[in-house]
Formats: C-alpha cells, sequence, structure tokens
C-alpha cells in the first residue's frame, strides 16, 4: 500500500536518495532518527521534517507514495530527481502536459502511483503522456 505525502515530503525524499544512500538506507536511516548519517550525504535535509514525518516517509520509501497534490513543476523535478530524466532531451512538454517520455512498465506503475488522480499517465506505443485531467 502507498503512502500519500506532499510534495515537498517527496523532494526531500528523492533528494536524500539521489545524493547516494539508496532508498533502503534512507529508509531506514530515518526510522532510526540518523539525521547526521543523512545530511553527511545531503546537507540540506531537513531535520524537523525527517524527524515528525519519519513513520511517513520511511513508509513512502520502502512502499511506494502518492503525492497529495503534485504540480507540473513538481512533475518536471521528480521526473529529473526520481528517473535522472531532463525536459528537452528524454521529454518535451507543452501546456501543461509531458509529452515523449520513454518508460518501461515499471516506471509506468511508479509515475501513475505518484500521479494520478490528479494527471493522467497513458502509453501510447512506446512512449508516455502525463496530463493534467482538466486538460482531458
Amino acid at each position: 500500500m502507498t503512502t500519500t505525502i506532499s510534495q515537498a515530503e517527496a523532494y526531500q525524499i528523492e533528494r536524500i536518495v539521489h545524493s547516494g544512500l539508496g532508498r533502503e538506507q534512507a529508509a531506514e536511516l530515518i526510522e532510526s532518527g540518523n539525521i547526521s548519517a543523512i545530511q553527511g550525504s545531503y546537507p540540506k535535509a531537513d531535520p524537523e521534517m525527517l524527524q515528525e514525518q519519519k513513520s511517513k516517509l520511511t513508509a513512502a520509501l520502502k512502499d511506494g507514495y502518492n503525492i497529495s497534490f503534485p504540480t507540473f513543476n513538481g512533475i518536471r523535478n521528480l521526473l529529473q530527481l526520481r528517473f535522472g530524466l531532463e525536459e528537452d532531451k528524454d521529454y518535451t512538454t507543452d501546456d501543461k502536459t509531458v509529452h515523449g517520455l520513454k518508460a518501461d512498465d515499471t516506471t509506468l506503475a511508479i509515475l501513475r502511483t505518484m500521479f494520478e488522480p490528479i494527471w493522467k499517465v497513458e502509453r501510447s506505443s512506446e512512449q508516455l503522456s502525463i496530463t493534467h485531467i482538466s486538460k482531458l
């Protein structure tokens, strides 16, 4: 079962993972309250958030997460943070829609979990699009 977190919380855990700790190690450090080890890898880690949201962030890292209100900029930032995908290199955007994203089925499932129901993640041929539901 996935955990619902805020966009800011998603940024926090993805930046920690991106700093080189990995998902499992980050979850263990957050769960144990070892903030200094996290800050050794990611100095800008928010100790207050990590302490106050310890169980939620740990669950999000272990079981996946849904973002309560992902913005268009948030989607682009999380595509880069979590998957290393860059706009104009790995996908294009227009009118608050992501086009031409190449991803496997595992990534598709993760994106759907993260962004739906506010955003629709669809596969067409070998490419994905992410569209705000107001555009459908």
